[in-house]
């Protein structure tokens, strides 16, 4: 056995036949060779899962609100419409502005955002649309009880770095398996390395579960994020894992092709962010580590998104407890938010850690280790990929690295 897992080893072997034992009658063609792999590694297999929250029509609880009085002011032109609003509020609306706990100027700028994101609403980025509807500063509850979010004050101590936070009370996901890869995790949706779950024909279904929880979201204030990605030390760090991406893309896929996404400080900003606080919850709502999940919210340009949702990722009663909305009041997570950033100045790997020098081999983390943010595969959307803990704390040599850096050194005073 000696040998058995070199590359060397196996080129005096012939090409992979293409053969899967798992799929009836499948024979496809191969010319790559075969390598060896542990049994029972957790490399065998990675899941391409593609998954959606089940939300009701975006506007349901604002035309729920406002009744008969929606077509008017719908039909209003836009120039007239938030006069025409201040009008009804003297009257027939005062009710509806009331339950809605908006000012006409606010129900005006609610209803321009909605009816100008009508038209924008695209299917396939079902991401967007879910974001519009969490950050859409208004109470919502679905008819059918499969979706309530409940907008929460931001604490002023945490408010120069976030500008929403949500209780999400009710939540259901629905989480589709379209394929698998092996020995690497699928590294982009339309990836060519995901294997199909058919290969004799085109299935009109896939095999699904429906997820039922709770969880908090939170939104980082752009104008804040924007200062600090344009940090030239920042990008750069970015640059350096986004540089090792694209260099195992190409060794992966052909030097012709280019992966749909780049890893941005903002994507690792957001991405290890998510873990720190996962960790933290778990201590604090009592929930196990596997029980949470992260959903990333990240875009730029005309998709322009800064959040992320952590919500309970368990298929059976535990998700439903209220132990981790709970934590949404806002001086819960002013507490907790603190309280993860000030677990990720230091590791227990520090200072290898700090220093990039316990990054995995693979080169898609930096100041990332499992002392201090990686998380379990099934928690983390990117198989703990793409994590660098000097965005949020800095480095000893470089603190104004981190985004948070402002919000610790408060903290100390």
């Amino acid at each position: 056995m000696d040998g058995i897992f070199s590359a060397d080893t196996w080129q005096r072997f012939p090409d992979c036949r293409g053969k899967r034992p798992w799929l009836a009658a499948s024979n496809e063609s191969c010319t790559r060779k075969a390598r060896a792999v542990q049994r029972g590694a957790s490399n065998l297999y990675f899941p391409v899962v593609e998954s959606a929250l089940s939300i009701p029509p975006w506007s349901d609880r604002l035309q729920e609100a406002l009744g008969v009085q929606w077509d008017p002011i719908v039909e209003t032109h836009p120039e007239d419409r938030a006069g025409f609003i201040k009008m009804l509020a003297r009257g027939t609306l005062a009710p509806a502005l009331k339950e809605l706990a908006l000012t006409p100027e606010m129900l005006a700028l609610e209803i321009e955002r909605r009816l100008s994101a009508h038209d924008a609403i695209e299917t396939t980025d079902l991401r967007l649309e879910e974001y519009r509807q969490l950050t859409g500063g208004v109470a919502a509850q679905g008819l059918d009880r499969e979706f309530e979010i409940r907008p929460q004050s931001v604490p002023a101590f945490i408010a120069s770095l976030f500008s929403r936070l949500v209780k999400v009370v009710r939540l259901r996901e629905v989480r589709a398996v379209r394929g698998f890869t092996r020995i690497q995790p699928p590294g982009d949706p339309e990836s060519p390395d995901i294997a199909r779950l058919s290969v004799r024909k085109d299935l009109d279904w896939l095999p699904a579960i429906e997820v039922r929880g709770e969880g908090i979201f939170l939104e980082f204030d752009p104008a804040a994020v924007s200062a600090w990605e344009s940090h030239p030390d920042v990008r750069r760090r970015a640059s350096t894992i986004n540089t090792q991406w694209l260099s195992e893309w190409h060794e992966r896929h052909g030097a012709g092709s280019s992966p749909l996404r780049a890893i941005t400080p903002r994507f690792l900003l957001i991405h290890t962010f998510a873990h720190a606080l996962m960790r933290q919850l778990t201590l604090e709502c009592g929930y196990s580590s596997t029980a949470l999940r992260e959903r990333l919210y990240v875009g730029q340009a005309d998709a322009a998104m800064a959040g992320v949702l952590i919500y309970t990722a368990t298929t059976d009663d535990d998700g439903t407890l209220g132990g981790l909305q709970r934590q949404g009041d806002p001086e819960r997570m002013k507490r907790t938010i603190i309280a993860a950033l000030h677990a990720q100045t230091w590791c227990s790997s520090d200072p290898l850690c700090i220093e990039d020098m316990m990054a995995p081999e693979d080169g898609l983390s930096l100041a990332a280790c499992h002392s201090c943010v990686m998380a379990p595969e099934t928690s983390c959307e990117e198989f703990n990929r793409f994590l660098d803990r000097a965005t949020l704390v800095g480095t000893p040599s470089q603190p104004e690295l981190g985004f948070f850096r402002p919000v610790l050194d408060r903290a100390a005073e």
